[in-house]
């Protein structure tokens, strides 16, 4: 069967998948991110009692944390990136030796962080910091000099991508802050929310506000026309801003950040809705329930960051971990598409419509279940004071972990399957 002609009806993605990179760039980060988080799932396991009664300044909670945001969010942001850059904005993708060199300097970075919070070594903890940044900056030069590269009309999606990559160097950068507060350098937490605001809204907010401008008409096959997309971007910066100057004026204008990210959430939710909508798809994507469930999650997360609520930081990874695993259930099997549709006859977006054949319909509703189950669990942990709901919470997120593995398992079976039958 010919999906691009038969399955279509039209639509052309815009997009340009000829620059697609070797498929180990993006494969290398997610796979090593999957480890970092069942990593982080079995901290969790092992550390309910520290998270039920809040002890988050506890090496090993810091350590449970850092696997999550700099382990699984990070990694698997900067693998998507080198898929996602070159194929938006038309440009060669960076050397596979470039992109391989980079990932295993990151990873010595955050293997060696590790190790300091475990025994404490201050000396080894400074050394990791200093090559994840490193490893950070390379990473941030290659996508930056990409954007710059592209013939692309700029728009919000180049000041998206820029002001993401921005803001991660911006974390680490506190997190020097950070170290020197532990070591009586600097007063102590002062930065503390300003790092975890920027890690989450600057960085990772930034990055999937924008990326989901090009994934949402994907998957519903619309146009997106109608929506000023800039408007949930501005409003995230801007509550990022506030954060920033709470440092000087006191935490009030940190609670107006918070209800900036608030309307953030609330206008790209509708948005993402209008798209959904007007969209061509014959039926409708699932993954969009997924979505959801990790947009509602982080609303509640901006919700109890304006009373400073610690909570805030648990709803916003779960919300996080929805949303990736949610997308990643259409991103890996389009990649998998793409090998099939680079080796079979006939013009290359169609691995576009094959994907759709590969996906799991229910992963995205099992994704968001769970996502859900598991904040909820781990908040009444905390506000009950019960370990057990935290190990429940970890038990729930082991589950969720091991069944988008099965999920991406099996869509690849299937890509391999119809590769064997075109050929």
């Amino acid at each position: 069967m010919d999906v691009s002609s038969s399955d279509s009806g039209g639509y052309k993605p815009s997009i340009n998948i000829e620059q697609a990179p070797s498929v180990m760039a993006p494969m290398m980060h997610i796979a090593t991110a999957y480890g970092f988080v069942i990593a982080a799932a079995v901290l969790l396991l092992a550390n309910a009692p520290q998270v039920a009664h809040g002890l988050y300044g506890d090496s090993r909670v810091i350590l449970m944390v850092h696997c999550f945001s700099l382990g699984f969010l990070s990694m698997t942001a900067m693998g998507v990136l080198q898929q996602w850059v070159p194929v938006v904005f038309d440009v060669p993708p960076l050397p596979l030796a470039r992109v391989t060199a980079n990932f295993l300097l990151y990873v010595v970075g955050i293997l060696g962080f590790a190790w300091g919070l475990l025994q404490p070594q201050w000396v080894v903890l400074a050394c990791a910091g200093t090559v994840i940044a490193v490893a950070i900056l390379i990473w941030s030069a290659g996508v930056i000099g990409q954007l710059a590269r592209s013939s692309r009309p700029r728009d919000i999606i180049d000041r998206g991508i820029q002001a993401a990559v921005i803001g991660f160097n911006v974390v680490w950068v506190l997190g020097i802050f950070m170290a020197l507060s532990f070591l009586g350098w600097w007063p102590e937490y002062l930065v503390l929310p300003i790092h975890i605001g920027t890690a989450l809204v600057g960085w990772m907010g930034f990055l999937v506000l924008t990326v989901q401008l090009k994934l949402n008409p994907m998957f519903s096959m619309s146009k997106g026309s109608g929506i000023n997309p800039a408007v949930p971007l501005y409003l995230a910066a801007g509550g990022v801003l506030l954060a920033w100057v709470s440092l000087f004026t006191g935490m009030f204008l940190f609670r107006v950040g918070a209800l900036l990210w608030t309307a953030a959430i609330i206008v790209t939710t509708v948005q993402s809705m209008l798209v959904v909508l007007h969209g061509k798809a014959k039926t409708f994507d699932r993954v969009f329930v997924g979505v959801a469930a990790g947009w509602f999650l982080l609303l509640a997360a901006a919700g109890l960051a304006m009373w400073l609520n610690p909570l805030a930081v648990l709803f916003a990874f779960w919300g996080f971990l929805t949303l990736i695993f949610s997308y990643q259930a259409r991103i890996i099997p389009f990649i998998v598409a793409l090998i099939v549709a680079k080796r079979t006859p006939g013009p290359i977006f169609k691995a576009f419509f094959m994907a759709q054949a590969m996906h799991s319909r229910h992963q995205p509703l099992a994704v968001g279940i769970m996502g859900v189950a598991g904040a909820v669990l781990s908040a009444m942990g905390r506000i009950l004071v019960l370990p057990r709901l935290e190990t429940a919470a970890g038990a729930v997120a082991l589950l969720l972990i091991g069944s988008e593995i099965q999920a991406l398992v099996s869509a690849m079976a299937r890509g391999r399957k119809q590769a064997a039958l075109r050929l």
